[in-house]
């Protein structure tokens, strides 16, 4: 009968543990380093890279790994990382980047294909170089095409926001003059992320106005750009927009600051540190709840009423993906998976 009991109690207990506790990830297994990921319909797409060039890395929703053929069109592409990979559910786009040259200035590519075959499409020296060149954050969809979100120099003060469009195997830099992208003398502007959102676009980051800083969202409909600040920030971090709500997240006085817009309400959430350096990961849905993974005290999965234990995952996250019922997450130099 002790014996029995005790049975029962362990089962109990370990029933409890699975409900009020962690949530378990498993390894998936790949050949490279995981840099990026990207959904494309419900399919997952993993921009890997070996020690010395890039790889593009497929998931189907039946788990199937398969290499994409990356046809590179430049010694820098050759040798490039993932800074970013968007997909419209056709149509795959990948900013790449390495550094090198006299100054050691990230020399850019861009990627275009699909899941048989992604390839480098040459750019002009100016298009993201040169003279007046800044950083790039990475590319998004939008329903009128991909953008590429960057950054350039300002006619007014320090850099702009910029916008690419693509048509004809081209990128051309859109002007951000006299719209909401632009810097001046009294308000300088630094976007650090991008995430689609409806027909257009989310940039978030921060801005120094008069000395003061604060957190920034600047949005894209489609055809016009508009500007909000958030309230209670130091800096927007990551964004991810899902079911007419984007949720951001940030820093605010060295903690976690999270916001859902179109209102842009800040949340009460745990207390969360973040350090000035640290980067975020994009929330994603958990069981239907808005969800950030974030490496505090060993990695935790954090939504507003609480946080949990993110078993199995070690190291710093880099990004966060959900596809079909899966979340996948990239953290330690690894790709993980659970069951969302």
């Amino acid at each position: 009968m002790r014996r029995l009991m005790l049975a029962v109690l362990l089962v109990l207990t370990g029933c409890s543990s699975g409900v009020d506790g962690g949530v378990g990830f498993t390894a998936v297994g790949l050949t490279a380093t995981p840099e990026a990921l990207a959904t494309h319909g419900d399919t997952l797409v993993i921009g890997t890279r070996p020690s010395d060039h890039p790889e593009l890395v497929t998931r189907t929703k039946d788990g199937a790994l398969n290499n994409v053929k990356l046809t590179p069109a430049t010694p820098y592409g050759r040798e490039a990382h993932w800074y970013g990979i968007t997909s419209d559910g056709t149509t795959i786009t990948g900013v790449g980047g390495e550094r090198g040259g006299a100054h050691g200035n990230v020399r850019w590519s861009a990627w275009t294909g699909d899941t048989g075959q992604i390839a480098e499409k040459p750019q002009g020296f100016s298009t993201f170089g040169g003279y007046g060149a800044g950083e790039l954050i990475g590319p998004v969809r939008t329903a009128k095409g991909p953008l590429i979100i960057g950054t350039w120099q300002s006619a007014k003060a320090g850099l702009d926001i910029a916008a690419w469009t693509y048509a004809a195997d081209t990128w051309t830099r859109q002007p951000s003059a006299g719209t909401v992208l632009e810097s001046s003398q009294e308000l300088l502007r630094f976007p650090l992320a991008v995430t689609p959102n409806g027909d257009g676009a989310l940039v978030v980051g921060w801005q120094i106005a008069k000395g003061a800083v604060s957190a920034a969202v600047w949005q894209f409909d489609g055809t016009t750009w508009t500007t909000a600040v958030l309230p209670d920030g130091d800096a927007a971090l990551a964004a991810r927009c899902w079911d007419g709500t984007c949720h951001v997240v940030g820093r605010g006085k060295g903690k976690l600051a999270w916001w859902t817009g179109p209102d842009w309400k800040k949340l009460t959430t745990p207390d969360v540190p973040v350090g000035d350096d640290q980067n975020l990961a994009a929330p994603v849905p958990v069981n239907g709840t808005p969800t950030l993974i974030v490496d505090h005290n060993g990695v935790k999965l954090v939504s507003e009423k609480d946080e949990r234990p993110a078993e199995g995952l070690s190291g710093e996250v880099v990004a966060a993906e959900k596809v079909g019922d899966q979340v996948f997450v990239i953290a330690g130099g690894r790709l993980w998976r659970t069951a969302a």
